[in-house]
């Protein structure tokens, strides 16, 4: 995070992929419809608890249902074994015992009996036995967060409102620990949260209404924030943990163009001793992982290798500052997850194997004299969320998979010819934003390759026709939303560089060179871009430079850049909330629709002039929904929540006249629609999607894997 901005936009838009909860169903429903409403609040919201007193109902009040009945009590063993708790045996065995009619449902029943009372023999044998489990996972689910000590509890961010939460993992509860009113009252949110030892306090970094982020602490017990120490505009802090006497908070201050910091707070003061001063810190993807040891004589944290290299190695400082080691050198990637309670194990993520596995090294006095063991193969990429004190390890796994899919539709009655299929299953779950050549012979997309924290952005081109592709590595940093230039000989891409900057920068196809075609101020973000059908002008979207505020919220205009002469101006007319546009067939119009919960299909001249609505709608979420011509120009395309009360897999597909006029559902539903691009003949269509469903985060924890080392010399 060297610049605040460039964590601002990926939170929001998970704030934005939420969904809100069923109301009550009328008492009138059938046993189906109950169990529908139960099982949306298991494997939908993960409220574990709701759904057991769902399915509890549906045994009370249709016993007779014997179909349904049986499923219910079935689910009931699915959600307590989620929960990790003992009801788990019981509620299979009941079953057994009361359904021995319901002949596939007591055969999941018994497996699922046989494997838990297997594992508990096993476990009381031995008390060791290694398992990992699923606590938490849902569209509620944030993966920035902690456990509490005793692993009761999990912080997170309630991304419906930006407060702090905890959630009860036994009880499957959430409770709000600050109340800052929903995000049109305030667009104040808070991020990463750590416990303190006592379990009684929680730190966390929160953004305020001058966009300027704090260092807070709160209490379970007495919920009233208090703010420990704030940083400067175009600065964060983040905080890593409490110091295991509770009296300091281990944190870091990132800053745009200074070394970053990293230091002890007193939590008596406010007061920030410094450890630290480097200009190289490990920040690909998330934060780094920086903490004690349990006796709080070290800090262990990764470090980049060299200045060329996001490689890291893993380093023990003495609690004074004066001291640093090496604890694992390797010339591969090894970051760290966290140290052990017991004091003697390190946990660290290394793809020393080709894959990114989980390792631990025992520690002794500040050093190691074993080498590491690997704890489990091909971990991935994973957000570690801590420690609990009995040594059980949390972390949180992002499930999103995005793919490129095709589909015809008729230009005349708007009937989908095709269902969605993948354009390619090269590296599946990590292609995006596609788009045509102006002659629909190739198609452009950006492809994320490489392990964990090294995956790095690919440009490949594909022959429509032969199916081959070739790639090239242009030499640019974080860029994505590639688009043809009109004769084909340049690709241009949005580009983010190391300090949070947005330019427009073009890609010749043959040589994979680079050139900057728009560069705008640090501080302004870009959002689409589209070139003119003669190739002399880019149309562009950014945030207002005099605009304040988080960045996902701005007002923003469209800019027209001449290509000759290099100049930029805004397009005369431009609305204050120009995010995604799109070009017409003809080059004479533009579409944009805004990110707002209230939003407006609008189109505008490309020479400038009043911009005409032509479609308005209010929408509870504010996501990206870039808009497309279709038929020869005839038609908008862009995406609607399927029902009045939106589920983020349930978007619509639809088209609307370019002139306005009634709009026309086109009858396919997927999680997402995003980054339309349209074939020269108006029916073939490409965009990149979740899928058919959308594959929310997850908490997993790791336990009893230390003491199984802990026999080994």
């Amino acid at each position: 995070m060297r610049n605040r901005r460039k964590i601002l936009l990926p939170f929001l838009l998970t704030a934005s992929c939420l969904i809100f909860m069923f109301g009550n169903l009328p008492s009138q429903e059938s046993a189906a419809e109950h169990f529908e409403k139960a099982f949306y609040y298991e494997d939908v919201q993960g409220d574990l608890q709701k759904a057991i007193e769902l399915y509890e109902q549906i045994l009370k009040q249709f016993p007779e249902n014997r179909e349904i009945a049986a499923k219910a009590q079935l689910h009931i063993g699915f959600c307590y074994e989620k929960l990790g708790l003992q009801e788990a045996p019981k509620a299979y065995k009941k079953v057994l015992d009361n359904f021995p009619d319901q002949k596939e449902v007591v055969k999941i029943a018994q497996e699922k009996l046989s494997v838990l009372l297997k594992a508990q023999t096993v476990i009381k044998k031995t008390d060791k036995e290694f398992n990992i489990r699923k606590v938490w996972s849902g569209p509620f689910t944030d993966v920035l967060g902690a456990p509490s000590p005793d692993g009761r509890y999990l912080s997170f961010v309630d991304w419906m409102t930006g407060d702090l939460a905890i959630r009860d993992l036994t009880k499957g509860k959430n409770r709000s620990l600050t109340s800052k009113g929903s995000w049109l009252e305030s667009q104040e949110f808070a991020l990463f949260s750590k416990w303190s030892p006592d379990g009684k306090k929680i730190v966390y970094n929160w953004l305020n209404k001058e966009e300027c982020f704090d260092l807070r602490t709160v209490g379970l017990d007495n919920p009233k924030p208090r703010i420990l120490y704030s940083v400067k505009e175009m600065e964060y802090i983040h905080p890593f943990e409490w110091s295991p006497d509770g009296n300091s908070i281990l944190a870091a201050v990132f800053q745009e163009q200074n070394p970053s910091q990293l230091g002890l707070i007193s939590v008596t003061d406010g007061s920030f001793r410094i450890l630290k001063t480097t200009d190289r810190v490990d920040m690909e993807g998330n934060p780094p992982i920086v903490t004690f040891s349990p006796d709080g004589k070290y800090i262990a944290f990764s470090f980049p290798q060299n200045e060329d290299t996001q490689n890291c190695d893993i380093f023990l400082m003495s609690i004074d500052g004066k001291h640093e080691t090496p604890l694992i050198s390797h010339p591969m990637n090894d970051r760290l997850l966290g140290w052990a309670p017991d004091g003697k194990w390190i946990l660290f993520a290394s793809d020393r194997t080709g894959t990114l596995d989980a390792w631990a090294i025992r520690v002794t006095e500040g050093e190691s004299k074993h080498g590491p063991e690997m704890i489990k193969k091909d971990i991935g990429l994973i957000q570690p969320l801590g420690f609990t004190q009995n040594g059980n390890f949390y972390y949180g796994v992002d499930n999103q998979m995005i793919d490129i899919f095709s589909i015809q539709i008729d230009s005349d009655t708007g009937k989908i010819l095709s269902p969605a299929t993948k354009v390619t299953q090269r590296y599946e779950g990590s292609n995006m934003s596609p788009d045509y050549s102006a002659d629909g012979k190739y198609l452009a997309y950006v492809s994320k390759r490489g392990p964990g924290p090294l995956r790095h952005n690919v440009l490949c081109i594909r022959n429509m026709q032969s199916g081959k592709e070739r790639e090239l590595n242009p030499e640019l940093n974080n860029f994505n939303y590639p688009r043809w230039s009109p004769d084909g000989r340049f690709i241009s891409v949005e580009v983010e560089d190391k300090d949070g900057h947005y330019s427009i920068y073009r890609i010749d196809v043959q040589t994979g060179a680079v050139d900057p075609v728009v560069q705008v101020d640090p501080g302004i973000r870009i959002y689409s871009h589209r070139w003119s059908k003669d190739g002399k002008s880019l149309f562009y979207t950014i945030s207002d430079p005099d605009a304040t505020g988080p960045i996902f919220f701005r007002k923003s205009h469209i800019y027209v850049h001449d290509v000759t002469s290099g100049q930029d101006k805004i397009l005369p007319g431009s609305p204050n909330d120009a995010k995604d546009i799109d070009i017409s067939p003809d080059g004479k119009w533009l579409v944009l629709l805004n990110r707002d919960e209230k939003k407006s299909l609008t189109i505008i001249p490309t020479s400038g002039g009043e911009p005409q609505d032509i479609y308005s709608f209010e929408e509870k979420t504010n996501t990206v929904n870039s808009p497309a011509w279709i038929a020869g120009g005839k038609y908008v395309l862009f995406y609607r929540d399927a029902t009045d009360s939106p589920e983020a897999e349930s978007k619509e597909l639809v088209r609307i006249p370019a002139e306005g006029g009634q709009l026309q559902g086109l009858g396919l539903k997927m999680a997402e629609f995003r980054h339309f691009s349209v074939h020269p003949d108006g029916q073939h269509i490409v965009f990149h999607s979740r899928g058919a469903k959308m594959s929310w985060p997850e908490i997993w924890v790791m336990e009893n894997f230390l003491p199984k080392l802990k026999d080994k010399n």
